[in-house]
């Protein structure tokens, strides 16, 4: 039985793409070995995830948790050599820079027939990088990636910049974007449903920003912008908070008297996220270009493939990737989120042109039954890479 190891510096269950890889793998009867982060003292928000009946998840020791993220480093490292001498995995897919880091260790003892992935969820090139520490993070994440037979990438287009600027000639390039299988998900949560009933919200549209509750969003502009929606719409934003952003937000609402219009859930379960998206009738996904993997969103981002799967029509950037990317799939609108207003009139339209609205949930049904789901991206990707290992 061929054994892989998917590497990660961090907890697995944030991230669906492993989720779905590990499971996917595993059905189709590979022993998979997920290496990660100790996490046992951080705060479990995710709770559970399935990665399969033939995967198994280790965590490096802890001997120096919560007090030196070096020293915990080294043992990871540690860690990653001793299980793949008692292991010897086919496989090895490093999934961050960190795990990837590893493979300068691992590729001293590596055997001939074992292969390195580097599955890359996202990266900087040198010139958008002011700090000599983020300059050599990248020359070393470019440097390890020369080490590795083969890198996947979100998107085509990132795939073409990261070999580029890495000067990679060496290893064989393809693209998974971050899309949910065909199966259905079981949704057990009642809180939302209950939260609606009790703020008599039952007869409103639900416009839902999910994901990371940060500044590179436009949720400031998001906000701002039901001063213009409609009275029967309501604003839900559901994630992480940022460095506490989301009290910048609760000023704003504050401010502009939209305590009936917007909410703000925090630290959420993958069941009370799913929730939300069920009860949905419009999602928001905006990206500010401060950095280069949010100049390439569509199709990658989480929220998009969330919305995609529970086919919710969507607002998103009006840039170049979106564009291009809609001449293949129409399956939401674009507008310039950079003014409340513009959001807020873009939102009502949407809503009230019936026709557009059902024309976007048929083309996401047909296109996330075609192509934008994970068992295709699979098929593009790591089957090949499979094909060409021989395994």
């Amino acid at each position: 039985m061929n054994r892989i190891f998917l590497i990660l510096w961090g907890d697995p269950k944030f991230y669906q793409t492993i989720i779905f890889l590990a499971e996917i793998l595993s059905r189709k009867g590979f022993k998979v070995f997920i290496l990660s982060k100790n996490t046992k003292k951080q705060k479990d928000i995710i709770k559970q995830a399935n990665f399969g009946k033939k995967t198994k998840i280790f965590e490096s020791p802890n001997f120096f948790l919560g007090y030196s993220n070096f020293f915990d480093y080294f043992v990871f490292l540690i860690f990653i050599l001793i299980k793949t001498f008692s292991i010897k995995p086919r496989c090895i897919i490093f999934f961050n820079k960190k795990a990837l880091f590893s493979s300068i260790l691992l590729n001293l003892f590596k055997r001939k027939n074992v292969n390195f992935i580097y599955h890359n969820f996202d990266f900087e090139i040198l010139k958008n990088t002011q700090t000599l520490f983020e300059k050599l993070y990248i020359k070393l994440e470019f440097l390890c990636s020369n080490i590795c037979d083969f890198l996947i990438f979100p998107s085509l287009e990132r795939s073409k910049i990261f070999v580029k600027n890495a000067k990679n000639k060496f290893s064989k390039t393809f693209y998974l974007m971050n899309c949910f299988p065909v199966k259905r998900i079981k949704i057990s949560s009642q809180e939302f449903r209950k939260f609606i009933k009790i703020n008599n919200l039952k007869n409103k549209k639900i416009v839902c920003h999910l994901g990371s509750i940060g500044k590179d969003h436009y949720l400031e502009e998001i906000v701002e912008s039901f001063k213009y929606v409609n009275k029967n719409t309501i604003l839900v934003i559901g994630g992480n908070s940022l460095n506490g952003y989301s009290n910048i937000l609760k000023n704003i609402i504050r401010k502009s008297n939209l305590q009936k219009k917007v909410f703000i859930f925090e630290d959420i379960s993958n069941e009370f996220w799913f929730e939300i998206l069920k009860y949905s009738n419009l999602g928001l996904c905006f990206y500010k270009p401060s950095v280069l993997s949010h100049k390439f969103m569509a199709g990658t981002s989480q929220k998009f493939n969330n919305y995609l799967f529970f086919k919710i029509p969507m607002l998103v950037n009006n840039n170049s990737d979106f564009k291009n990317f809609k001449k293949k799939f129409d399956i939401f609108n674009m507008i310039n989120p950079r003014n409340p207003r513009n959001i807020g009139l873009s939102i009502n339209k949407i809503f009230t042109n019936k026709k557009r609205y059902y024309k976007i949930q048929k083309n996401m049904k047909k296109s996330f039954n075609e192509k934008l789901n994970f068992e295709y991206q699979y098929s593009i990707s790591y089957k090949k890479v499979f094909k060409i290992m021989n395994i």
